[in-house]
């Protein structure tokens, strides 16, 4: 119904350019872009639509299940001192943070668990 209004209003901008002294030609010309916009108009969804969405999960259970693994795992690297050299030191690396200012696997691995 939206589309056959927005023709509707594009043919009658055509015949008010024709009654101003336009060819017919010219006319039609001139009205085909102001209906292109009406009818691209009411085919579009609305920008200003409410989306509804469900609220986000809260925090938890995943952030947990990442502080357990890790604390495992800097706990078994604290027995192995190598291993803590060569996986976490690098990864700690790789995301910009400095080996010397991290402290030793046992202090880190405490501090996740409380953090559980």
């Amino acid at each position: 119904m939206k589309t056959v209004l927005a023709l509707v209003v594009g043919v009658i901008i055509g015949v008010v350019i024709w009654w101003l002294g336009a060819s017919p030609a010219w006319a039609a010309a001139l009205a085909v872009p102001p209906t292109a916009f009406g009818v691209l108009v009411t085919r579009l969804p609305h920008a200003t639509d409410i989306v509804w969405s469900s609220a986000p999960p809260p925090p938890g259970s995943i952030s947990s299940a990442h502080a357990s693994t890790l604390a495992s795992r800097l706990e078994e690297a604290a027995n192995e001192p190598r291993r803590y050299q060569e996986r976490f030191r690098a990864r700690f690396a790789r995301l910009g943070i400095e080996a010397s200012e991290m402290p030793d696997p046992k202090t880190l691995a405490e501090r996740l668990r409380r953090v559980e």
